[in-house]
């Protein structure tokens, strides 16, 4: 249901029934955009189209919706995924992207925390100081705001993970109870509207809303798409982006009261923003020239031969295959010029992770592209003695190690197969 509500309002954002709220906005009224949870998916990545997501998509977006000192920005944190080299250039080409975008607010949760101090002091010193949390306070060579004061809000953020990685940090951690209710009593202070974004699911947010009345709002995570509508909580609004730094939410606030609230996915409707594409750019460059690629870790050789040693048999088969888009799945990535991206390379060649696999310098012959052996398995062993050594049938199952729900969220077997049937 979530799948048709998301290619709904993007037809609707193309034929222009989706507007701006900012363009119907009184003079009074603030304009909140949220996006964020991003997980390392700088550009969107799928099989099926439309593809959704990208932080070129994403500062369009924003830039287009800012109404100049009525509009708030938050990022929601979990910039990256994990702790490798690759993870920290993401990491730090995001905080370059917050202090273009003049993000307002990041929240820093645990997947930045356990960089370590040194590492974070850095992606801090990017983002123009942008990162919060409530979970630690700092003690260390790395510094930041318990909360940010933003127009009519009082914006903290509260990660439990972070809190555990305060060792590396250099802080103490600070109890869930004590961090909110600082954050409550500092924005009642102030009269301010306190926004709390936290690493918890819908329910969790719930408990934290039903505990704490005098939240404004609170962003928490999901793995499902962003809502067509928010939750709510007595007067507080709940609301996710969603994973993967697919959409932007959109709110309008007034007098103290939520007003509107969209979630606007980031479609190809949406043209690249220049300074955006230009960082991604620099990103891709940097992946290229530290050979990213050539040090994915390697198992045991597969017995891979390469697809062309299956067209003298398979003669058919084989020009099925080499017309399809499987055949010319790694010249996709060229043209994005994210060939030498680790994170893509994988699922669109034979082999990256074998001894005997794709070679990223040799650009092997018969392993660049998404071969017979994707599919098939190593067939060097059938090649030299055919019929002691039987290729195994194939079927679905095969398909699903690149096609998962969050590639191919239209993917449909039956259908498919039909395209590639030999």
């Amino acid at each position: 249901m979530r799948v048709f509500w998301g290619l709904s309002a993007l037809l609707m954002l193309i034929a222009g029934m989706v507007r701006p709220a900012d363009s119907q906005a009184a003079p009074d009224t603030w304009t909140l955009l949220i996006s964020g949870d991003t997980q390392g998916y700088l550009s969107p990545c799928g099989c099926t189209k439309p593809m959704i997501g990208g932080i070129r998509r994403r500062a369009a977006l924003v830039r287009q919706l800012t109404v100049p000192g009525r509009t708030v920005v938050l990022e929601a944190g979990r910039a990256s995924g994990g702790l490798g080299r690759q993870d920290v250039l993401k990491t730090e080409t995001l905080a370059q992207l917050w202090q273009a975008l003049g993000v307002d607010a990041v929240a820093l949760s645990g997947a930045e925390a356990r960089l370590g101090s040194a590492q974070l002091a850095q992606v801090q010193r990017l983002s123009g100081d942008r990162m919060t949390t409530l979970a630690v306070e700092p003690g260390g060579d790395v510094t930041w705001e318990r909360w940010i004061e933003r127009g009519p809000f009082l914006i903290g953020s509260l990660d439990p993970a972070a809190a555990q990685a305060a060792t590396l940090l250099g802080g103490t951690p600070v109890p869930e109870a004590t961090a909110i209710a600082a954050l409550v009593a500092e924005a009642e202070a102030l009269e301010k509207a306190p926004i709390l974004m936290m690493d918890g699911n819908a329910e969790a947010a719930r408990a934290t809303a039903r505990a704490w009345p005098k939240l404004a709002l609170i962003i928490y995570r999901s793995d499902e798409q962003a809502a067509a509508d928010p939750l709510k909580e007595g007067k507080t609004w709940l609301v996710s982006p969603g994973p993967k730094g697919k959409a932007v939410l959109q709110l309008n606030f007034r007098e103290g009261e939520w007003l509107r609230y969209q979630a606007l996915p980031l479609g190809p409707e949406i043209e690249d923003d220049p300074e955006a594409a230009a960082l991604f750019r620099q990103y891709v460059d940097q992946v290229r020239e530290e050979q990213l690629l050539e040090q994915v870790p390697r198992g045991a050789a597969a017995g891979l031969a390469g697809s062309d040693a299956c067209m003298s048999c398979h003669n058919d088969a084989y020009n099925t295959w080499h017309a399809s888009a499987h055949a010319k799945a790694l010249r996709t990535l060229e043209q994005e010029h994210q060939d030498r991206d680790p994170d893509c390379v994988g699922c669109h060649v034979v082999g990256l992770d074998r001894a005997d696999g794709f070679n990223p310098p040799e650009r092997t012959t018969g392993l660049d592209a998404v071969g017979c052996e994707s599919c098939h398995g190593g067939g060097k062993a059938h090649v030299t003695a055919p019929f002691e050594n039987p290729m195994p049938k194939v079927g679905k199952e095969s398909c699903m190690t690149c096609h998962v729900p969050d590639h191919s969220p239209t993917f449909d077997y039956e259908s498919y197969w039909e395209k590639i049937k030999h």
